[in-house]
Formats: C-alpha cells, sequence, structure tokens
C-alpha cells in the first residue's frame, strides 16, 4: 500500500495526526499531507511516480475517499457554525485607551509602595488628557449626570464650553441663537447640551480631534422614565384608567419634529425618543426599513468614539476615563434628577411594553446595536479594569456619603482621597458638592467669567 511509501514525510504527518485518536490509525492524516503536497507543490520536490500513486490512492481507495470527503465536510461544517455564532468585533474603535498597556507588570505605577505623589508621572492612563469632547445629551438617561462631569473637568481646565442660552439646557443646533458663541478661534471644547446630531453642524464649531460621546438606555426603561418625569400632556391628560395604554394604542404620529427645547412637558411627536436625538433620518421614523437602519448605525459606529450604556453606567464611566486619559477624579459624580413622583394611573406592565417594542423599532435597534458592542468591548478587558472599577465605586460612594453628611462629624468640612494607580490624591471641601449635583452653578459662573452675557 502506499501509506508505507507515505512514513518519509514524518515531520508532517506529525501534525496532521491530531485528527485521529491513535498514531495507528493515522493513515488518513497521511494521505490528506500527502494529496496537499501533489497538488501544491511546484518546485518539483516530489517526482511523477509518487504524486501518480496518490492520485490512484485516491480514486480506487473507496475509504480513503471517503474520509478525505468527510474530513473537508467536517471542517467546512466546523467555520460555517463559527462564522455564525461568532459576535461581531467592534471593540476595535476604541482599544487603543481601553486595553491596559502591553508593560503594565513592569512598569513602577503599578508597583503597591510608590509614593501618591509620583503617580501622575508613571500613570500611563492620565497622561495627555482629551480636551475636545461632544458628548450627545439624551433626556432621561442618565445624560444630565454624565454631562455634569464635563462641565466640571471643562470649567476647572478653563476649556470652551457650549453653553446653552435660556432655559432648557440646549436647542436644536449650537447655532449663537442657542448657544454663547466660542470666543476662541471659533471653535468649542466641550459640548454636553441637548442638542440633536448633525455631524456636520457640530464640524462646524468643534476641532477636527473631538471625541464624540453618546448614550443609550434600555428603550422602555427610557420610556417609563421620560413619561413619568416630563408627564406629557398628550399622555397623562387622557381619560380613562390607563392613559399609557391608550396613548400606545391609539396615537398616530403623523408630522416629524427634531427636538426642541420645551417640547417635550406638552408632547411626544414620536415613539423613538433617542432615535430623535441620535439624528437619525426623517423617513425611519415612518418607513421601516431595516437595510437604511443599519446602515444609518453603521454610520454612528464609525462616527461615535464611544457609547455608555445606562444599565452599565460605572463601567460605561471607567471606559471612559481611559478613553479620555482623565483622572478619575473627574469621574466622581452624584445622581442628578432622579424622579421619586409616583402616579397611579401611569402603568407600565408588559401589555405596554409589547405595544412600545412594536413602536419604537428604532429606539432597540440602537440599543440593541450598542448595548452588543459594549458586551464585546468588556468581555475584552483585563481584570486591572475590574480593581478601578471596585477602587471608583468604594471613592464614590465615600463622596456620596461625605456630600450627604452621613459619614461627617460636626465640623468636618474636608475629605480626603488618596492616590491610586488611577489617580493622584485630592481634598474635596463641603461647598464643593454643590458641583456634583447641578451643572446651573457652573454655567452662571462661566457665563460671568468669562463675560458671555454681552452676547445676550
Amino acid at each position: 500500500m502506499i501509506y508505507q511509501e507515505l512514513k518519509y514525510i514524518g515531520i508532517f504527518s506529525n501534525h496532521a495526526c491530531w485528527l485521529c485518536s491513535r498514531r495507528k490509525t493515522c493513515k488518513c492524516a497521511y494521505f490528506v499531507v500527502s494529496v496537499a503536497f501533489c497538488v501544491f507543490n511546484t518546485n518539483g520536490d516530489f517526482d511523477q511516480v509518487f504524486c501518480k500513486q496518490v492520485y490512484e490512492a485516491l480514486l480506487f481507495d473507496v475509504l480513503t475517499r471517503y474520509m478525505l470527503v468527510g474530513l473537508c465536510l467536517l471542517v467546512a461544517m466546523y467555520g460555517l457554525i463559527f462564522y455564525i455564532n461568532k459576535p461581531p468585533d467592534y471593540s476595535s474603535v476604541i482599544l487603543t485607551n481601553l486595553d491596559p498597556p502591553p508593560d503594565r507588570k513592569k512598569d513602577s505605577a503599578y508597583e503597591n509602595n510608590i509614593s501618591p505623589g509620583k503617580l501622575s508621572k508613571h500613570n500611563p492612563y492620565i497622561q495627555s488628557p482629551v480636551n475636545h469632547v461632544v458628548f450627545l445629551k439624551i433626556h432621561k438617561a442618565a445624560s444630565t449626570t454624565v454631562a455634569n462631569i464635563f462641565v466640571r473637568y471643562g470649567y476647572e481646565n478653563h476649556l470652551v464650553i457650549a453653553v446653552p442660552k435660556g432655559r432648557g439646557g440646549g436647542g436644536p443646533s449650537t447655532s449663537p441663537r442657542y448657544f454663547y458663541p466660542p470666543r476662541e478661534n471659533g471653535k468649542y471644547d466641550i459640548c454636553c447640551a441637548h442638542v440633536p446630531y448633525i455631524r456636520e453642524e457640530f464640524d462646524k464649531v468643534f476641532h477636527k480631534d473631538t471625541k464624540y460621546i453618546g448614550i443609550v438606555r434600555e428603550p422602555f426603561s427610557h420610556f417609563k422614565s421620560f413619561v413619568s418625569y416630563f408627564r406629557p400632556r398628550n399622555v397623562v391628560k387622557l381619560p380613562g384608567i390607563n392613559p399609557v395604554l391608550e396613548y400606545l394604542e391609539n396615537e398616530k404620529h403623523e408630522q416629524f419634529e427634531r427636538y426642541s427645547v420645551g417640547r417635550a412637558m406638552h408632547k411626544i411627536h414620536d415613539f423613538n425618543l433617542m432615535a430623535n436625538e441620535f439624528g437619525f433620518p426623517q423617513e425611519l421614523f415612518f418607513n421601516k426599513n431595516q437595510t437604511k437602519i443599519e446602515s444609518y448605525l453603521r454610520k454612528l459606529d464609525m462616527e461615535m468614539d464611544f457609547v455608555l450604556v445606562v444599565e452599565y453606567l460605572d463601567e460605561s464611566l471607567v471606559l471612559m476615563r481611559r478613553l479620555l486619559n482623565w483622572d478619575l477624579r473627574h469621574m466622581l459624580h452624584a445622581n442628578i434628577h432622579v424622579n421619586k413622583r409616583r402616579d397611579a394611573r401611569l402603568n407600565f406592565g408588559s401589555n405596554e411594553e409589547n405595544l412600545y417594542k412594536v413602536r419604537s423599532y428604532l429606539d432597540y435597534a440602537l440599543y440593541d446595536f450598542f448595548l452588543l458592542k459594549f458586551q464585546t468591548i468588556l468581555k475584552r478587558q483585563h481584570p486591572d479594569f475590574y480593581d478601578e472599577l471596585a477602587y471608583f465605586r468604594e471613592v464614590r460612594s465615600s463622596l456620596r456619603d461625605f456630600c450627604s453628611g452621613i459619614s461627617t462629624t460636626l465640623g468636618n468640612t474636608t475629605i480626603t482621597f488618596e492616590g491610586s494607580e488611577w489617580n493622584e490624591p485630592f481634598v474635596l471641601k463641603k461647598d464643593q458638592c454643590k458641583s456634583y449635583v447641578s451643572s446651573v452653578m457652573l454655567y452662571n459662573k462661566i457665563i460671568k467669567e468669562q463675560g458671555l452675557w454681552r452676547d445676550l
């Protein structure tokens, strides 16, 4: 048999024999390797007689032929199953800063006995911080809490912030009609106000290296919070015992209005609340075209540097810190605009949820897309990420207790936080707590200090 003649290619058969459970039954692997050498050999390393014998064995040895065909089918099926089940790899968008440095274990900044005062010199995460950021502030998606982080950072670092005029905290564009114009080079450094995402408009007044960050929330939870907080009249003024169900069953949206300040309290103009502020094309609110929906999601994926997920807010903020290369203390926050009102007439059960899923297909497509992307990134994090996450939660808890007065004794007006791998040591005064619960105070300081009131 030809199998005896194949022993001299043992170096290849040893690698191929993993397909068989025993070395004595490795004839199939010998044969596969031999066929491959005869088919792809172009240098004349094997004589024609040998390859002819291989070919004849392929034609006349039925058992070998079946084994070879079976092997090919097995490999093809495995590849197909792997391709179908493999989740899309979205994480390359922000992996540069989210992955820990390759020499982490060798860096002296990670040694336990390093003095806190030297941390910023060695810490790879807080060098060259990003100072140009647009945060897409979405109503009732923890966005005021996150926006407060950006306002505090911009104020402390003397950056040019897009400060909204009047009440409502934003507008349909960043034009001088709705925002105080930037005084330096006609460009803003940071925007974290309510402005719909229209990239062409942002590009006019922001730097080319600006990082774009968004936020999403589970759509039905978002809808519940929106209705309960703003109490839009076309919902709460409906008669009957269940106005939410009646609204979802009967409301017909025949007009489209891109978000404008102050409209939320009067009427909900569309079901896809987040998609509206993310700038989805108007036609998709009336025509569920899956191809165009996916096309716009890919556009957002390319243009957004990071999208936070409310259900993973702590994890999102730690990942965002790494993307921006900020000191961890800038990520500290208090929960702002948390709704505590309850209305017995506003029911949000399974029937309402099922109806909302049908009507808000854009919001669910948006959320599912960026949730999957976020979870993919989260799975790739190294153990040091979870060390930082635990430390962040501990420091934030201490800040909350201090500012609420739970952990302070009479006369204790400051709290000291030690340095870590992710932050410099810092001291917080009691009167600074106000800046963690309201952006209005900081906006007023900016308006006064920069003389923006002259532009009114």
